[in-house]
């Protein structure tokens, strides 16, 4: 990039409006409108910017979650009640596991399959690290 002595026209002219700004008076750069209105105005458009971004934040992970959810089931080994109550018992005696305070008679079906998914996806991925 080569200097060739001539101020940026653009910096220069932006130079100027700032000081034009600075210098001009509030009621003509509001030109008659009222500040505390402008200011209500401004500060709803901001709310309403925050609230939509957050929507489409939440649409965002809702949908990502229930892609990663319907990966993870369609992932997830099929295994009988008994196959994983068993699993589950016998994982209780491994020592990367804590699952001492766990009282699988007292859980159901669905907790024992949910718990089986839970510790054999826990375990694929220490396996695979």
């Amino acid at each position: 990039m080569s200097d060739t002595g001539k101020p940026d026209e653009l910096a220069m002219l932006l130079r100027t409006l700032s000081e034009e700004l600075l210098v001009m008076p509030d009621e003509d750069i509001l030109e008659g409108a009222n500040p505390e209105a402008l200011r209500s105005e401004s500060l709803a458009m901001i709310a309403a910017a925050k609230a939509e971004a957050g929507r489409r934040r939440m649409a965002a992970a809702r949908a990502d979650m229930a892609v990663r959810k319907a990966s993870a089931i369609s992932t997830m080994p099929q295994v009988s009640v008994d196959k994983a109550r068993a699993f589950l018992e016998a994982a209780m005696n491994d020592a990367r596991f804590t699952l001492a305070a766990r009282s699988l008679g007292e859980m159901s079906d669905d907790d024992i399959l949910r718990f089986y998914h839970q510790l054999h996806q826990l375990k694929s991925e220490n396996e695979s690290h």
